[in-house]
């Protein structure tokens, strides 16, 4: 999460700045806009978005909730292995196409022809040496990649750990991913897994089952099943191999290095590094030598880098790192070219003695295809095609260098899906419009005219974005949040940004919660320890009310909702889980008498009013402690539990189905969830479709029938209601588990579209199809038909005969009464 720099001529009152973007090339990401950090301030904000997210994951004491929901993850997993994929999707990925997330990790295969990517929370993702035709073989995976080891198959065998503890491997592609024998469950880290290039199926991976338990294991099979053979106790350790012709396996195991020339069977110990009781270490070296060797150590304060020039005999002192999240690499022909990493990347050329920074952070802004993005979590050199190859992982995506990162490419441009959405928010006027709010890469808008069903986004402003917030829910006037001020956008069509400085003397989460007026589109609230209120026309800052929203425990509010029935009916929550109620739009405050939220260790994420009845809400918080959401039928007086059917997890976002109410629905940790309105349970709606991670944001789009989630690692996914609504449209509802009336295929379709309807009993019938805006695009197909199947052929034209547009469109079938509606998306 960087900011960009930018001098700003002190004009408008109140700190607020104001930025006007100039019309631009739709394919180009914009300049460097504005900043307000310091150069430490990337560092200061991983630490603090980090305590953030543990203080929304609030659980009572003895609760570790990335265990629950590793346990969570692992259901899911073990449920969608075994799951049939629907022959009618239901759900469709938006992109970003052009923009990436957090990458971690690459390898490439054993035939040296197709490369892996490694994802924060994305999964692992296969395509050509320069990132070609990527493609997800992680959408089963849960927990993403952040290290990669490929093994000789048909097809091949991909091994993928995560840094907290998780193994998985694949033989079919992605469509199953299972944990390997051997290793013990519930590992509290891994740290390093490696093919043996001379053996293409072994594999060597080193686990931490807890702080005085770590192993090294090997595999002969590829990685589907291990043997242990090192044991390091509480020494810190990690592995290395030739990269090129395998063989020889080097562990350092605190300052000692050692190496096995067969397997682990057996070790000799090589040397010492000049450092005593280290507490980390990183190891990598360079073929080229004896082979040359580096490692980075620490023994509680700073990293020191030390170099062994004679295969790890003798070490010396080389360079004091100052900037590194263990991100270590060596080049493979020449000894004395090495890399470390951390917010930005630094490059040697005399083996450590000297380092250079390879560019600015900032400079990414001006040129993302040939500069690299901040944020490093992984760096690997590989060999092909006789060369070696450079694959550097940044939290903006993956870039290659042939020649030794004195440049780079950004091969992340095209459909590699692993953004990190925080929040979006799609127009009222149009469907396709899209705000979204990123971890790290920004503050973005569509563009352009989707590609498929994808969409390219552009950046307007570097950072961390979250709440975004319409009180139209159209473009003309939102409100965003970044750690340190509020930004504002002004303008649909050609947007204004300008940004709001938060309140002085407050405390607030790293990411404060805030909301649009509804009654006024040039105001936003403000939580805070009290509910602030800022009028854009005047650049004024006001506090709703007296209240003190630390009484009762609390430290702050974190959730606000207003009734769109009455908006003089308010709900707030705390991080303590205090719920209180206003009826007077804010001016006082109560405190819930049958506050229940707060006795089960809750902390409040999100409120949904009901869009026709103002006494019904549902707020969601953390559930590890007790229920994820409860409901009130009263305006907030008394709450009972509503987590039917969810599991213990976090509830990021509620959202309904339209202004008419309808389902519920959930972006949870644990993936997304539909709330029944009949039997008021809660079910998983992921199938086998939906990405396998963590949904953030939640969003209804009634124009396009479906709900918009925004994913914490693979991007913006719509969900298709009208499977849920299909039968309701005409007034009438269906008997209790009727099959589907209406379906489409393929959807995204570009040619032509086939619909199959069935009607429940013989009749007259009407099928037409509707654009976004409501209006019939064209009569398919009317008169009188038996009960029973029947399809027709829709081939992307108008009544009039002419082609329409790329959009999203309803097949609309209507007999006896009911009426099913049927989401498509033409892709020209």
């Amino acid at each position: 999460m960087r900011k960009l720099a930018l001098l700003l001529a002190p004009a408008l009152a109140a700190g607020a700045a104001l930025l006007y973007f100039a019309p631009r090339d739709a394919r180009q990401l914009p300049p460097p806009t504005e900043n307000r950090l310091d150069e430490d301030a990337e560092r200061r904000n991983r630490s603090l978005r980090r305590q953030w997210i543990e203080e929304m994951h609030r659980a009572a004491p003895g609760v570790d909730w990335r265990s629950v929901e590793r346990r969570n993850g692992a259901e899911r997993q073990r449920e969608r292995n075994e799951a049939v994929r629907a022959r009618f999707p239901l759900w469709t990925e938006l992109g970003s196409r052009n923009l990436s997330g957090r990458m971690h990790a690459a390898a490439l295969s054993p035939s040296g022809d197709s490369l892996y990517g490694g994802s924060s929370r994305g999964g692992v993702w296969k395509a050509s040496l320069n990132g070609e035709g990527w493609r997800p073989l992680g959408n089963n995976l849960y927990g993403g990649a952040h290290g990669i080891a490929v093994a000789a198959g048909e097809p091949e065998i991909v091994t993928a750990i995560t840094d907290d503890g998780l193994v998985h491997y694949t033989e079919d592609g992605g469509a199953t991913w299972i944990v390997p024998s051997g290793p013990e469950p519930d590992l509290e880290s891994c740290k390093r897994v490696l093919r043996d290039p001379g053996s293409p199926e072994r594999v060597y991976l080193l686990t931490r089952k807890d702080p005085t338990s770590s192993k090294l294991w090997v595999s002969e099979d590829g990685g589907k099943t291990y043997a242990r053979i090192a044991r390091l106790g509480p020494s810190p350790g990690d592995i290395w191999i030739d990269r090129v012709s395998g063989g020889d396996l080097h562990l350092l195991m605190g300052d000692r290095l050692l190496r096995s020339a067969d397997a682990g069977a057996t070790w000799d110990t090589l040397g010492f590094l000049p450092i005593a009781s280290p507490t980390n270490v990183v190891l990598t070296g360079s073929e080229a030598g004896a082979p040359t060797l580096y490692a980075a150590a620490t023994s509680g304060g700073g990293w020191e880098l030390y170099r062994s020039t004679d295969g790890g005999l003798t070490w010396t002192h080389r360079h004091e790192i100052h900037d590194f999240w263990e991100t270590l690499s060596a080049s493979i022909v020449d000894p004395d070219l090495v890399v470390f990493a951390g917010v930005e990347m630094w490059r040697s050329t005399d083996g450590g003695a000297s380092f250079a920074k390879v560019n600015d952070w900032q400079d990414y802004y001006g040129d993302p295809l040939t500069k690299l993005h901040a944020d490093f979590p992984g760096t690997e050199c590989a060999w092909a095609d006789g060369g070696e190859i450079f694959y550097i992982s940044t939290d903006g995506g993956l870039y290659r260098s042939d020649d030794g990162i004195a440049t780079v490419t950004n091969i992340s441009l095209e459909y590699l899906g692993v953004s990190q959405y925080y929040s979006t928010l799609t127009s009222a006027n149009d469907p396709s419009l899209i705000l979204a709010g990123s971890q790290d890469q920004g503050y973005q808008r569509s563009t352009g005219e989707a590609i498929g069903a994808w969409r390219d986004f552009d950046q307007l402003w570097s950072g961390d974005y979250g709440h975004l917030t319409s009180t139209s829910g159209r473009h003309d006037r939102v409100y965003s949040v970044y750690p340190g001020f509020v930004l504002v956008q002004k303008g649909e069509a050609d947007p204004a940004l300008s940004s709001v400085d938060f309140p002085a003397g407050e405390s607030y989460p790293w990411m404060p919660f805030i909301l649009a007026d509804p009654l006024d589109s040039s105001a936003f609230y403000f939580c805070a320890t009290r509910l602030h209120r800022y009028q854009v026309r005047t650049h004024t800052t006001s506090t709703v009310s007296t209240q003190d929203f630390t009484e009762n425990g609390g430290s702050y509010l974190t959730a606000l909702g207003v009734s769109p029935v009455d908006p003089d009916d308010r709900i707030a929550a705390t991080n303590t889980g205090v719920v209180w109620t206003s009826t007077d739009g804010g001016d006082t405050w109560l405190v819930s008498p049958d506050n229940g939220p707060s006795a089960h260790y809750f902390y409040g994420t999100a409120i949904a009013f009901s869009p026709i009845d103002a006494d019904v809400a549902f707020l969601g918080g953390s559930g590890y402690g007790g229920p994820a959401v409860y409901r009130t039928d009263d305006g907030g007086t008394t709450w009972s539990p509503a987590s039917d059917g969810l599991p213990s997890t976090l509830v990021f976002s509620l959202a309904f189905e339209g202004p008419a109410g309808g389902a519920l629905y959930a972006a949870c940790e644990a993936g997304p969830y539909r709330r029944d309105p009949a039997t008021g349970a809660w079910e998983a709606i992921g199938g086998a479709e939906a990405p396998l991670t963590t949904f953030w944001s939640v969003e209804a789009v009634p124009a396009a029938s479906v709900m918009r989630f925004g994913t914490y690692g693979r991007g913006i996914w719509d969900y298709d209601t009208s499977v849920e609504t299909e039968v309701a449209s005409a007034g009438a509802s269906a008997p209790p588990g009727a099959e589907r009336a209406l379906a489409s295929f393929p959807n995204p379709f570009n040619a032509s579209v086939t619909i199959h309807f069935r009607l429940e009993q013989g009749g007259p019938f009407t099928l037409a199809i509707f654009n976004a805006a409501g209006e019939r695009v064209r009569l398919l197909d009317s008169g009188t038909l038996p009960a029973g199947e029947h399809e027709a052929t829709w081939d992307g034209r108008s009544d009039a005969g002419r082609d329409a547009a790329s959009g999203v469109y309803t097949a609309r079938l209507e007999s006896a009464g009911r009426a099913a509606v049927r989401r498509m998306v033409l892709a020209r």
